[in-house]
């Protein structure tokens, strides 16, 4: 057991030259710094060894890979955690949340894995640290501290589908001072899985990133950093509509400013003040290509502003205490939002971590969230880790999350100029519905409008059971985890009124009950010093529980393709659409020193999963709603070519996997090579 002392002491400003080997430590579990095997919560790490050898260049295709998560193809390429959609996982960078979600997704492809030291990952709510987005787990990428006295490096990278990276990286450190700078570039021209239709797959873009980071390291072993980072992605497409071709441009820009001072107040007494700073801004253009004219155009913006204050202080060598709070503000402005809309939130937590005995250990907290547009929430979490014997682990988790309804659901006006459909947040709805039926634009009313009131927070409570053992000197490990999320008041769209052209008039509403359980299980194992096997699978159920109620009550049918109507039976229905029963993951890595060679092979498994409905019940129950089962195989092979020279190459999509209909975001085949000039 490490005493709970160190667990105050920044894990960056040790001096490493005197540094003796010590666990992986990572940070977001408990937001104190703990050895990995110490943290009582589902938790996972991805270290920068990990992260290079993958050969990835953007986010998605790094955490595609890892145990337990998939990717979900929906406005982006958004991340599944334990069965739930990626609107409610919350990303992180250095602590801090990152914005910027289009219907709830957040775009893997926006981010660069250069520049990162790690990625944890927290499995379960974590809304007692977090807040909202919180519901499903956390995933924390943070940076590369500068420590090298002067470093910089070049990477260069070309890949199939007229793709290219190419971006350069420097660090510098002087007595307490430290600076490192990134810059990145990354391009792609796109690619056409269906050349009879006009228009590519997947667009062509350019991305540009820059990160800076300075740090200074004070006197107590107190720390100011100041970090900022700046993104553009520009794309560009085409579309027939009408059966006249248009383009389309999309200009996206986000940026971060965050200045933090950990200050070691006294020996038992730690002090962390941030400012959070970011924003996030999109630009569509369509026109009509025979004479330019506008078909569509739309304009969004994001801001966020967080100040938060932490204290920890050091109770008795056996507890920790953390208290903290702060407030955040938060503002959007679009042509789908009829001007500015703006929200506030306060907010305060805590968390004890007590050591009664060398064997167990308890972390209990609350995190209570006041918000000026939805009702309060308390968010307790508790989490005991049991330490049987030094090769063994057992942990136990019980905790609340939840998720607040976002500007779109609560402010949005739009009109598809298309299909003319419309959608409107509630706190708009009563307005924009009695100027569409002033209008005699509205045909009937299928439901009561007054029924679209104030939402409330979408809320799970959580379990999480497991642990895991080592053998052999740490030579072959086994972990598992078995998890059940219970979510109420779950949002979604309903029609509420019928327009004279057929077109619905939607809003949301507090609907759904789900549930998601499962069992998560990583074998690893080093049978030589130059071999490492990790072996993973996941086994998943989800259900909306409205479903199974009308499914046992014999209200919910199904028809086959012949037109024939027939009653549904439990085992006839899916689950949510997206998720596989069954998935896992592969990783075999040999790094042979005499040869200098460090091979990485990845295979990703799922079993099949709902993606349409086809006889209109709303779930999946028909072989033909449902993409086939596949599996993916990636292979890197890197070398490193003298003290300044390193060479990687490999393929993503190893045997050409391709479905164009059911699977458009998988290109086949994808070929790279990498050259990084270290100096």
């Amino acid at each position: 057991m490490i005493p709970l002392l160190l667990l105050l002491v920044p894990q960056v400003v040790l001096d490493t030259s005197r540094a003796v080997p010590l666990p992986p430590v990572v940070v977001t579990a408990t937001r104190s710094a703990r050895p990995l095997t110490e943290v009582p919560v589902p938790t996972q790490l991805v270290p920068a060894e990990a992260i290079r050898q993958s050969g990835a260049a953007r986010l998605s295709d790094l955490l595609a890979e890892q145990p337990g998560l998939l990717l979900f193809e929906d406005h982006g390429t958004g991340l599944m955690m334990q069965g739930f959609e990626p609107d409610y996982t919350l990303f992180l960078l250095d602590g801090e949340p990152i914005i910027g979600r289009t219907a709830g997704t957040l775009d893997l492809d926006r981010f660069t894995v250069q520049g990162l030291d790690r990625i944890e990952i927290v499995r379960g709510p974590s809304s007692s640290l977090y807040g909202s987005e919180a519901l499903a787990g956390v995933v924390n990428l943070i940076r590369r501290r500068p420590e090298a006295p002067l470093a910089a490096s070049l990477h260069a990278r070309t890949e199939t589908h007229g793709t290219h990276q190419l971006g350069t990286s420097a660090e510098l450190r002087r007595g307490r001072l430290g600076a490192s700078l990134l810059l990145d570039h990354y391009r792609t021209e796109g690619y056409d899985l269906a050349p009879d239709v006009f228009g590519p797959t997947a667009p062509s873009l350019r991305d540009y990133t820059a990160d800076a980071y300075l740090t200074w390291d004070l006197p107590r072993r107190s720390l100011l950093s100041l970090a900022f980072r700046r993104h553009q992605q520009q794309r560009r497409s085409a579309f027939a509509l009408d059966s006249a071709p248009h383009d389309e441009t999309y200009r996206q820009t986000d940026w971060s400013l965050h200045p933090r001072l950990q200050q070691q107040l006294t020996r038992r007494l730690r002090l962390d003040a941030s400012l959070y700073l970011t924003g996030y801004e999109t630009r569509t253009r369509m026109t009509r290509r025979q004479d330019g004219a506008l078909y569509y155009a739309d304009r969004f913006s994001q801001a966020y502003h967080k100040l938060e204050l932490r204290l920890q202080q050091l109770l008795t060598d056996r507890q920790l205490l953390t208290l903290g709070g702060g407030a955040i503000e938060e503002a959007l402005e679009g042509d789908r939002y009829a001007g500015r809309v703006s929200a506030r939130s306060g907010f305060l937590f805590a968390q004890h971590e007590w050591t009664p005995r060398r064997w167990i250990e308890v972390v209990t907290g609350f995190r209570f969230d006041a918000h000026s547009d939805y009702a309060s929430r308390l968010s307790p979490r508790l989490a005991v880790l049991i330490r049987p014997a030094g090769a063994y682990r057992l942990r136990a988790s019980i905790g609340s999350g939840f998720k607040a309804p976002d500007f779109r659901q609560r402010y949005l006006v739009f009109t598809n100029a298309a299909a003319g459909y419309s959608v409107f947040g509630v706190t708009r709805f009563r307005e924009e519905l009695a100027r569409l039926q002033a209008e005699g634009q509205i045909a009937r009313l299928l439901i009561d409008p007054a029924r679209v009131t104030t939402l409330r927070p979408e809320s799970s409570v959580a379990f999480n059971l497991g642990g895991e053992a080592t053998w052999f000197d740490e030579a072959l490990a086994l972990s598992l985890n078995l998890f059940h999320n219970e979510v109420r008041d779950l949002i979604d769209t309903q029609p509420v009124a019928q327009k004279t052209n057929q077109a619905f008039v939607y809003s949301y509403f507090n609907l759904a009950r789900i549930y998601t359980r499962g069992l998560e299980a990583t074998l690893t194992a080093r049978p030589v010093s130059a071999l490492a096997l990790s072996l993973s699978y996941q086994y998943l159920e989800t259900a909306d529980r409205d479903v199974l109620e009308a499914i046992d009550a014999g209200r919910l049918y199904g028809r086959t393709a012949s037109g024939r109507d027939y009653r549904l039976r439990r085992s006839d229905y899916g689950g949510l659409f997206g998720r596989s029963r069954h998935s896992g993951t592969l990783q075999l890595r040999w790094q042979p020193t005499s040869l200098g060679l460090t091979v990485a092979l990845r295979g990703v498994w799922r079993s099949r999963y709902g993606y349409r409905d086809v006889d209109g019940n709303g779930v999946p129950n028909r072989a033909d709603e449902y993409v086939p089962g596949y599996s993916l195989w990636h292979l890197t092979v890197g070398r490193r070519l003298g003290r300044h020279l390193e060479l990687q190459g490999g393929a993503f999509n190893l045997f050409d996997l391709r479905r164009p209909a059911l699977m458009p975001f998988q290109p086949g085949r994808r070929w790279f090579v990498t050259l990084t000039v270290h100096v």
